[in-house]
């Protein structure tokens, strides 16, 4: 068993990983061609040719590696407690007359400032510099996106920490008779 001083020296802050395809036009190509598949896969074939849903799919398949090839896989990384406070606090909730705003209320910081500068507080890769983080954030990410990242720096700071578990893993080790 490790004795907590090797434990400690060799400690980490959380990180984690969340991909995101930098290539939004070719997300709802990929929409509509699973469309297509559907309706050919539903519709009878009415020629030995078939229904095109091989091809529909060979182009899903090519359409998937393209998006891939713009996928970046942003890293984040907790923050200190001492400095998640301190963040924390350069972000406090709005006053609405004698209350807290509403939406800053559940959070307990103002949600408008406080989710942006989390994320470029806990982005650790790629490192970009002031207008690109604009550029980014302003005209690149949906709302979507820049919620998973928002979501993943969140949980990095106040989420459980655990050590993961892959079933898939455990099947392979498990059939392979490794360990």
């Amino acid at each position: 068993m490790t004795d907590f001083k090797s434990l400690l020296a060799a400690a980490r802050l959380p990180e984690r990983t969340v991909p995101i395809c930098l290539r939004g036009d070719l997300t709802a190509e990929f929409e509509d061609l699973e469309r297509q598949l559907d309706d050919a896969l539903r519709t009878p074939a009415t020629s030995l040719k078939g229904d095109g849903s091989g091809a529909i799919a060979d182009r899903m398949e090519a359409l998937r590696s393209e998006m891939l090839a713009h996928t970046y896989r942003f890293r984040l990384r907790a923050m200190t407690r001492p400095r998640w406070h301190a963040f924390v606090a350069e972000h406090p909730p709005r006053p609405d007359g004698d209350q807290v705003d509403a939406r800053d209320r559940v959070r307990g910081v103002n949600v408008e400032t406080f989710f942006p500068a989390l994320v470029r507080e806990s982005v650790v890769d790629p490192q970009l510099d002031a207008g690109e983080w604009d550029r980014l954030i302003g005209e690149v990410l949906t709302d979507r996106q820049f919620d998973e990242l928002s979501t993943a720096a969140w949980s990095l700071n106040r989420g459980e920490v655990d050590i993961p578990f892959s079933p898939a893993a455990s099947r392979m080790t498990r059939s392979s008779g490794t360990e």
